[in-house]
């Protein structure tokens, strides 16, 4: 027996297929890998180019399609949307309206209120907190405001300016991130040891503190030295840098000239530019901005008001006891009650009113009892008051009539350039608001007149008698109203 039989031969062909099975799960596996691998960059590829909104650091879902509107290369947010989302309330029809007009909304926050209209590139924002403060500032935006559908939308730099949040769209991984001014307030807190951003930080009252956490949206921090308890301003990149050094009372940030009017320890105000220069001078005894577009600010000293501007040029001299309307005005053409009809500077003293051009020039002498109509609601139970028809380009002046101890309202009209155009012999003059139209009326011996009506009317006539010269006239010359020259004005500066 061959002992050799029992052992077996290695089979050549079956060791080569063992080699080729093993190859092959070799190839399926790496093509696993690399399958897996194009799926992983593939899937980041999407997660990249999908769109993204971060709110406050928090990626958001769910929110509504509405919320962002892509046209033209440029962003535009649904202001209702995006109240919701901040945690403001919104509402339709223009701030003092009381209608559902889509076409215009505001919102309010309990600090502040935004106004916004369809078509309009303009935003008014108002205090919300302060009672005294009835009058709007205003700020023009780089698109106008769109409809789509029922929202109202505004572009990316006005969804900053109108809800006072920091917006970043970054392009390369098409996401947008919206920080809110609480937000950034808190974080900012926790980061700067001496920053005073919060009602634990700052006794500054809420009104201050809020215009103060706004700073933030443009690098500035507003600082307090916990030893003296006085305010400064630093550089928010780095706050090591202080730009107004903390040794001010109290310090309030100025939203669109990023100014900050001081107050010193002896109770002086100045304002001081986000550069550390003084541009007004720390001697009065209140500032307080009137318009944000012109620069112009109220000045108080001994009880005595005046008008200066940014760069601390005298505008109205501080010789008058009011400048302005009272806070009891109730027309919702005056936006300003400082500044009527973008140029006059309503001006009171020793009883008697008159108007100053935005230049400083007299154009209204301070002969009047009074400027607006207060409405008579034994009339009409629906009038409101009248300061300004922006129809007729006029305002209302009230001249009384005394007679021994009696005294009779009567009322007229002069442009924007302090001419008289309707005689001060109205009984009253009053508005009514019927389906988002308003109308104006006069009382004039029993009668009740459509002022505008009336006044083109007139127009009308004039021009058709005067069709064969060149000396026409239109609504703001101050010979528009004649008929018996009972209510035509005279052509004069008063």
């Amino acid at each position: 027996m061959d002992l050799m039989e029992n052992i077996p031969e290695n089979n050549p062909k079956k060791i080569t297929g063992v080699k080729i099975g093993f190859i092959i799960v070799i190839i399926l596996i790496i093509l696993l890998i690399i399958a897996a691998a194009f799926v992983w960059i593939y899937s980041q590829s999407l997660l990249t180019t999908q769109f993204k909104f971060n709110l406050d650091g928090v990626r958001q879902s769910g929110y509504s399609s509405n919320l962002f509107l892509f046209q033209n290369d440029k962003v535009y947010i649904s202001i209702r949307e995006m109240a919701g989302l901040l945690g403001y309330n919104v509402y339709n029809g223009g701030y003092g309206e009381y209608t559902e007009d889509r076409t215009k909304c505001y919102i309010n926050n309990s600090k502040e209120i935004v106004s916004f209209e369809s078509g309009s590139s303009k935003i008014y924002k108002y205090n919300a907190v302060s009672t005294e403060d009835t009058e709007s500032q205003t700020f023009t935006l780089s698109e106008p405001i769109l409809t789509s559908g029922a929202d109202l939308y505004i572009i990316s730099d006005g969804l900053q300016r109108a809800f006072n949040v920091r917006y970043d769209y970054i392009t390369e991984e098409n996401t947008i991130s919206i920080f809110s001014l609480s937000y950034l307030a808190e974080y900012y807190s926790g980061q700067i040891s001496n920053s005073a951003l919060t009602v634990e930080t700052s006794n500054l009252s809420d009104t201050i503190l809020f215009n103060n956490q706004k700073a933030l949206l443009y690098n500035l921090v507003v600082i307090k030295d916990a030893n003296t308890n006085q305010y400064g301003v630093a550089s928010l990149a780095d706050p090591t840098n202080v730009i107004i050094g903390t040794r001010y009372n109290s310090i309030e940030f100025v939203e669109g000239s990023n100014d900050f009017i001081v107050e010193t320890t002896d109770r002086k105000m100045g304002i001081i530019g986000s550069d550390g220069i003084t541009k007004v001078r720390l001697e009065y005894d209140d500032i307080k901005e009137l318009d944000k577009n012109l620069g112009l600010y109220l000045v108080t000293s001994n009880n005595k008001q005046g008008v200066v501007n940014r760069n601390g040029k005298i505008i109205v001299y501080q010789d008058y006891d009011q400048i302005g309307l009272p806070n009891t005005i109730n027309d919702i053409n005056v936006t300003n009650r400082y500044i009527l009809m973008d140029n006059c500077i309503p001006v009171q003293r020793d009883g008697k009113w008159g108007l100053i051009d935005i230049n400083g020039n007299l154009i209204l002498p301070l002969e009047y009892d009074g400027l607006g109509c207060d409405a008579d609601t034994s009339i009409e139970s629906r009038a409101t008051d009248v300061i300004i028809i922006p129809e007729l380009n006029g305002i209302v002046v009230e001249l009384d009539e005394v007679s021994g101890n009696t005294r009779t309202k009567k009322y007229g009209m002069v442009t924007s350039d302090g001419n008289l155009f309707i005689n001060i012999v109205l009984d009253t003059i009053y508005s009514l608001t019927t389906q988002g139209e308003t109308t104006y009326y006069a009382l004039f011996q029993g009668q009740t007149i459509d002022l505008v009506d009336f006044v083109r009317q007139q127009q009308a006539s004039m021009n058709q008698g005067n069709e064969n010269t060149s000396n026409t006239t239109d609504t703001n010359n101050a010979n528009t109203v004649s008929t018996d020259n009972t209510i035509s004005g005279n052509n004069t500066n008063q």
